[in-house]
């Protein structure tokens, strides 16, 4: 059977790849190391697509990282995505009341990505992660509001199928406590990550419903722990489930019907593994 496959374009995927994982950058030595590629063919890469402005260098020989024209390129994919147009002016508000960094996720087939990323304004934050980075439905608090409500049928076939990686000492990685999980969630309207993902973080989020009253994505806000408290939880949270509701509304009236989110129940039929990424 003639293969189609161009095997440098697949090279090219997977340095882009490493460099997405890690937002501060990376040296040549650490990408051939991440890749499993020899460094002359990674610096080949690197350069070709530097020239193109989708890799940037720092200077003097520095770490590489992904370029402006990355941005450029995510954006006018992302652009065209209503869930986004619609919720970015929630992040805006929460980022103002809080001044922490807040996340929109949305379901895309049978897995949760991030489609947009609020800054804190403060010297000490969270880094913001890549956009269109994949969400953990064990670990963070955005996948965890949007995995606790979907149907019974697609979690059992997440905690069937999923890896559950730990990401630190404090996450779950047995199915029975992860669906314990999931159940709490339900219960009180909201997911918590208390340093499951980031040693040191922590994030809280709500889900957010399309017009037929389906989950479709979350809101979550993320903070260091040494200003977390029991208060400020409480009143993140509250603020975090008005946004929702209000989001979730405003859905309603538009009549939006998340188009992705029939694909999920793919992942009941499918006897391939889901593999999650460790963004988030």
């Amino acid at each position: 059977m003639y293969n189609q496959y161009i095997a440098l374009v697949g090279k090219i995927v997977r340095v882009v790849e490493a460099l997405r994982d890690e937002p501060d950058g990376l040296s040549l030595q650490d990408l051939a190391l991440r890749t499993g590629y020899v460094k002359s063919s990674v610096y080949r890469i690197l350069q070709s697509l530097r020239r193109h402005g989708y890799i940037e260098q720092d200077a003097n020989g520095g770490k590489y990282r992904l370029g402006l024209q990355m941005l450029v390129l995510a954006g006018g994919f992302i652009s065209r995505i209503e869930l986004v147009k619609v919720g970015r002016p929630y992040l805006d508000e929460l980022v103002e009341r809080f001044k922490e960094s807040a996340y929109l996720a949305e379901l895309r087939g049978a897995k949760g990505i991030f489609v947009e990323v609020r800054e804190a304004p403060l010297d000490l934050r969270l880094a913001p992660g890549p956009r269109l980075a994949e969400v953990l439905f064990h670990a963070t608090a955005a996948g965890k509001a949007m995995a606790a409500y979907l149907p019974a049928g697609s979690r059992s076939a997440i905690l069937r199928r999923a890896k559950f990686p730990a990401l630190t000492e404090h996450t779950r990685t047995d199915p029975s406590e992860v669906e314990k999980d999931w159940a709490e969630t339900r219960d009180r309207g909201y997911a918590i990550n208390d340093e499951e993902t980031i040693v040191g973080a922590a994030f809280l989020a709500a889900p957010v419903f399309d017009s037929r009253e389906r989950v479709c994505g979350s809101i979550a806000v993320g903070m260091p722990k040494v200003r977390f408290s029991p208060a400020l939880a409480e009143d993140v949270t509250l603020y975090i489930q008005d946004s929702c509701r209000r989001l979730s509304e405003k859905l309603g009236e538009t009549g939006y019907v998340h188009p992705h989110h029939g694909e999920f129940t793919l992942i009941e039929d499918t006897k391939q593994p889901i593999h999650l990424s460790k963004e988030g």
